[in-house]
């Protein structure tokens, strides 16, 4: 079969186009609290749904939101947690707690529960507590509290971190000291099945470690396996250093050692770690007010790091959390200007893919390559939240598939929720669109007689030329406007197997726009797919028979095509790319034989070739193919639509800018003949099911971006 496998990188970079009729920024949510200064989203109740935790400093009190499950609606409920102090850090963490008989605090056997660690400020103290109601089925938030805090040997808290530092199987706790410049460690004993906090209470004893550190202020402390041996290091930012500390535990005994210390600014507020180019070692963003910067810190390994991406944020930015918003599979940052009441996006992406190495799996004593990934940080979105913006978590709090987004605002005493930021500015998401007004939508039909065809009609609707059986009718429902100018393709399919067909977009920056159709006229962006070059032709179906439907581009221009495999949820689970067959002039997905996967049709000159498609993303191409496939010509522009699944009911259509009429034949005899709206010029049509009724709807793309929705019914004469 034709065309040579090349390798290739399939990028997911997930809707970072913004589209029209928003709605609301931030779903709000209200604390009855004051002061919020952390934030943090974790699974309290063990149902699968991430909560939210906000501590609030002149409240004394930690606000626990309940995730309702509620598509777009997460929170509703809450309860709040009271202490004796003021909180200014939180963490969450498992811990084993022994048997006792003192309900609620604990419970009469061995337990291991969701729970709560609180830092407060002015007695400097460390609480814990599970908000969950001890008893079965351990579902229910409840509130608690006033907790008392006793104070530890400290001068006041700043931050704190949860980490098994002496690999006991424990969560052991650091502390960090903000004025008698020191970090405290508190160890659990599992042998002694002795928690490092005491469940539903405060922790009254020295710590099991100090240790120094050197400068004026430190700011933030974070955790993580920095030399890769399988201990937890810790990076504490002081002043404008990030300082490493290597942890040297050996035979129990906790001991940490300066390894290292990076000059990145003057005021390191507040950081995020994580392997930013996936190479295995884990790195630092980090985020200075004074300075106005984000600088991602890269780890070459053995304590060597080095500064890579910087960019200008000049908001006051005061906290930043990193995950794959956009879904590519490289983490992307988010971060809280306080100064500016916004957060920003930052989104993360390959370039210079030729030059992209992989290390060998299969070897784990040589040192990482010099390039894994080479990568760019672009500022995606602004959002305006409202004042003092001070913390931020991310998590799939809706469980679409997409990571959203929470922030803490401190000068509106609220937290707010940004879903699936990624995708557009305000993230209501839905692109409704304009409905044409009933005079377009009904007028009177004409039937071209057999002898001279059919005629143009200014009712949108004919019937077929001769031994009709049924009628054909073309409603123009309405027009959406995508606002994406460089878009001149597309296609339609069902992506995530609701019945109704989908909208892909080719043209944008070589990328692959897809639209999730609700099947009313109106739209969801659900991000873009990467594929490297401008498509000249686009198929939507399901190739691999798994019930989703795939993607299907390629280009004549530069010989080359992609085949994207779809599982659910708008993600795709394989990515396949070739070298076009040669001779290939147009290509259609048809359903030739009994299997559930469509087959692909190459029509070239001198007969068509079929090619089936596995579910590994392999092909196989027949030695046989169909004598009905002779008859199907290729299409002569993008303004011509193949609709049907078989060679027995495939339909052409074109539409006509001028004047505006659209046509349907068979083996080249003309069927019908409707005339529609002249309004701007069509670049692409394409074909596909949009409200799910089992006959196909036609869909046309406009300079601009604006797509034009026809729906067709077939009727009793």
């Amino acid at each position: 079969m034709g065309g040579a496998m090349r390798t290739g990188v399939l990028l997911l970079a997930l809707g970072i186009g913004a589209v029209g009729a928003w709605g609301q920024v931030l779903h709000p949510l209200e604390l009855e609290a004051i002061q919020p200064v952390a934030l943090l989203a974790a699974d309290l109740n063990r149902d699968g749904f991430p909560d939210l935790a906000v501590a609030c400093h002149s409240s004394n009190a930690v606000v626990v939101f309940e995730n309702t499950r509620a598509p777009g609606a997460s929170f509703k409920d809450k309860v709040q947690w009271t202490l004796e102090d003021a909180p200014v850090a939180l963490a969450a963490g498992l811990f084993m707690d022994p048997p006792c008989t003192a309900a609620p605090a604990c419970l009469p056997y061995t337990a291991v529960l969701p729970s709560l660690v609180v830092a407060t400020q002015y007695q400097p103290g460390l609480v814990r507590f599970t908000p969950v109601e001890t008893k079965a089925p351990f579902l229910k938030l409840v509130p608690g509290g006033p907790l008392k805090v006793e104070v530890l040997p400290f001068t006041t808290f700043t931050h704190l971190a949860l980490a098994d530092f002496d690999q006991d199987g424990t969560t052991d706790v650091a502390v960090l000291d903000g004025i008698s410049m020191k970090v405290g460690f508190y160890l659990g004993a599992r042998a002694k099945l002795a928690p490092a906090v005491p469940a539903q209470g405060s922790l009254a004893r020295p710590p099991d470690l100090s240790l120094a550190l050197d400068g004026r202020d430190p700011y933030f402390l974070g955790v993580g396996d920095f030399d890769r041996d399988g201990l937890v290091d810790l990076v504490v930012s002081v002043d404008g250093f990030l300082v490493f500390f290597g942890n040297e535990t050996r035979e129990g005994k906790l001991q940490f050692t300066k390894k290292a210390e990076v000059k990145l600014g003057t005021k390191l507020k507040a950081f995020a770690l994580a392997d930013f180019n996936r190479d295995g070692y884990v790195d630092v963003a980090v985020v200075d007010p004074e300075f106005g910067a984000l600088t991602v810190v890269l780890n070459r390994g053995c304590w060597r790091f080095e500064r890579g991406a910087r960019l200008k944020l000049d908001g006051g930015p005061v906290a930043v959390v990193a995950a794959d918003f956009d879904r590519n599979g490289l983490l992307d940052l988010a971060v809280a200007e306080k100064d500016a009441n916004r957060v920003v996006l930052i989104l993360q992406e390959l370039v210079d893919l030729g030059k992209v190495e992989r290390p060998d799996p299969a070897t784990h004593t040589v040192p990482a390559p010099e390039r894994v990934d080479l990568t760019a940080f672009r500022m995606a979105h602004a959002f305006e939240v409202g004042r003092a913006p001070v913390a931020l978590a991310a998590e799939d709090f809706d469980r679409d598939g997409m990571v959203d987004l929470a922030v803490a605002l401190h000068g509106e005493n609220k937290v707010g929720v940004i879903y699936n930021p990624a995708l557009c500015r305000d993230c209501a998401g839905r692109i409704p669109g304009q409905a044409r007004a009933a005079e377009e939508k009904t007028p009177e039909a004409q039937t071209p007689s057999p002898e001279e065809g059919p005629t143009a009609s200014s009712a949108g609707r004919a019937l077929e030329a001769s031994g009709a059986s049924s009628a054909w009718a073309v409603e123009e429902v309405s027009r959406v406007n995508l606002r994406q100018p460089g878009a001149r393709l597309l296609a339609a399919g069902d992506l995530n197997g609701d019945g109704k067909a989908d909208l892909v977009l080719a043209g944008v920056d070589r990328k692959l726009l897809l639209y999730q159709g609700l099947g009313t006229g109106e739209f969801l962006a659900k991000g873009d797919l990467y594929v490297g070059f401008d498509p000249d032709r686009l198929l939507v179906a399901d190739f691999d028979g798994d019930g989703h439907a795939d993607v299907l581009a390629l280009s004549f221009a530069t010989r080359e095509m992609a085949l994207l495999l779809f599982a659910k949820d708008f993600t795709v689970a394989l990515g396949t790319f070739r070298s076009l067959p040669a001779g290939v002039k147009d290509v259609l997905a048809l359903q030739l034989d009994a299997s559930k996967g469509r087959e692909l049709v190459w029509l070239k000159e001198g007969g068509a070739m079929v090619w089936s498609v596995g579910p590994k993303g392999t092909f196989l191409e027949w030695s046989r193919v169909p004598a009905a496939l002779a008859q199907i010509s290729p299409r002569p522009s993008p303004l011509y639509a193949y609709a049907g699944s078989s060679p027995a009911d495939l339909l052409l259509v074109h539409y006509s800018n001028n004047p505006g009429e659209l046509s349907f034949l068979r083996d080249g005899r003309p069927l019908a003949l409707f005339q529609v709206a002249q309004e701007a010029p069509l670049l692409a049509l394409s074909t596909g099911d949009l409200d799910g009724d089992g006959v196909f709807d036609l869909l046309g793309l406009e300079e601009g971006g604006g797509v034009r929705l026809w729906r067709v019914r077939k009727e009793a004469p």
